[in-house]
């Protein structure tokens, strides 16, 4: 018998277990594979029904039958919690060099493994994610101050004011000076 060949659908339920349609959306893990198929062990003998009903959460566990593929891990990627730590440093310190080795060594990573992963999870690398979070606050400190393009630049983490205003142009389409009198209009 195969364990895709199970309809979890018309599998019985077991006392303590959660059913294949219940599992849609959740994580599933080893400890969750392993703890269904002890059971099954258990229950071989005393109810040919009761076994099916956990061999079809076993084959929901292993093939993810119903989830979806947002919950579906990403491949070379980062953890969740070095995800989220690599977003608050770099947030936090836009005005410092940040250098995969740098970052790397933040979430335990080779700088070479590091600069892969990063790509797999943020879908661009680590100096390009950089550059636009800088960016993007020097767009918000241009709307919210009266601080001089040389001034927000450093603030940012740019070399200088012409660094700032050449990747703004590359990325805005307009100089900085330009695009801070539209949207200062604007709003």
């Amino acid at each position: 018998m195969s364990f895709l060949a199970i309809d979890t659908a018309s599998a019985v339920s077991v006392p303590g277990l959660l059913a294949g349609h219940e599992l849609a959306g959740e994580a599933r893990s080893f400890a969750d594979l392993r703890e269904v198929l002890e059971a099954l062990e258990r229950s071989l003998e005393p109810e040919a029904q009761a076994a099916r009903a956990l061999v079809a959460r076993a084959s929901a566990i292993v093939v993810g039958v119903g989830a979806p593929a947002a919950v579906a891990p990403i491949q070379g990627g980062l953890a969740p919690w070095q995800a989220r730590k690599l977003r608050k440093h770099i947030d936090e310190n836009l005005d410092t060099t940040l250098t995969t080795a740098v970052l790397g060594d933040l979430v335990a990573l080779s700088a070479s493994y590091f600069g892969r992963a990063f790509k797999s999870t943020f879908g661009e690398t680590p100096h390009a994610y950089i550059t636009r979070r800088r960016l993007e606050a020097a767009k918000d400190l241009m709307l919210a101050t009266r601080d001089p393009l040389s001034q927000i630049a450093y603030q940012c983490g740019f070399a200088d004011q012409s660094h700032l205003c050449r990747l703004f142009r590359r990325s805005a389409g307009m100089a900085p000076q330009a695009w801070r009198r539209a949207n200062r209009m604007a709003a």
